[in-house]
């Protein structure tokens, strides 16, 4: 007796025809496909709560740990507890701007000095240079002190008694340009050694300095014409320029303007740079 025919044994993999296993199962999970998505039903069974709660277990653990990384690498800020995200965004303040440099206050520029005038009237304590005219007299006595760069608010000649002048040191007697006494006879007496310069030589402040570091005349005597050929070997009569320097330095010209003799008179203009 031949048994029946039974088909073919199930290759690896296949099921065999009929009910299969599970297909009754309580717990099932059945999935449909559509085109909304994906949906599954599960029957409201014990394991299936059990499976649920585990899923979303994993799924809440998965979440926190995501934030957590993200809000250590600094992609979000954590927000407190019941404050909206919008309301988080609204309440933080912008960044402080830096405040701009104050500008630098202007400079005030210098109000230059006033320069005077060349025209000015110079200091009182300083004498400008100038040329002023006088004569020298015969003096009864004493002596006839003459300080040609005496300052403005000093007289420029003064009497004084033999007293007096024997009392000065030879500094303050040196101090004067010109001194005139009439023992033995009238004589002017120089400050300091001058040179004589010829009428119509060159006159300026350079030529009378020079002339008068090579000067030789110290004084001479004026009272009568027996002092004439005396005087005119020297150089020393109406035209010529007696050129010294002062005890302060300036430049001295005493041009001799008119000499009469026999009347003890000496007129002269005087230049002092």
């Amino acid at each position: 007796m031949t048994a029946p025919d039974s088909g073919h044994p199930p290759h690896e993999g296949e099921h065999p025809d009929g009910p299969h296993h599970g297909e009754d199962h309580p717990d099932r999970v059945t999935f449909q496909a559509g085109r909304e998505g994906v949906s599954w039903e599960a029957p409201d069974t014990p394991a299936n709560r059990r499976a649920l709660l585990l899923s979303l277990s994993i799924v809440g653990t998965v979440a926190t740990i995501t934030v957590l990384a993200m809000n250590a690498a600094g992609i979000i800020t954590a927000l407190p507890i019941g404050t909206k995200s919008g309301d988080a965004v609204s309440s933080q303040s912008p960044p402080a701007r830096p405040s701009p440099a104050p500008a630098p206050s202007p400079t005030p520029s210098p109000v230059p000095s006033p320069v005077p005038s060349p025209s000015a009237e110079p200091s009182p304590s300083v004498r400008a240079p100038r040329t002023v005219s006088f004569q020298i007299d015969v003096v009864s006595s004493g002596y006839e002190l003459i300080d040609l760069d005496a300052p403005n608010d000093k007289p420029l000649s003064t009497l004084v008694g033999d007293d007096d002048w024997n009392a000065m040191s030879e500094a303050d007697q040196k101090s004067y340009e010109i001194v005139v006494h009439d023992h033995p006879a009238p004589t002017v007496v120089l400050g300091n050694l001058a040179a004589v310069l010829p009428a119509g030589a060159d006159l300026t402040e350079a030529t009378c300095r020079e002339a008068a570091r090579a000067g030789t005349i110290k004084s001479f005597r004026y009272s009568t014409a027996a002092e004439r050929p005396t005087n005119d070997a020297k150089g020393i009569r109406a035209g010529a320029t007696l050129c010294l320097t002062s005890s302060k330095g300036a430049a001295i010209a005493v041009t001799i303007t008119d000499m009469p003799y026999d009347i003890g008179l000496v007129k002269v203009d005087v230049t002092i740079w």
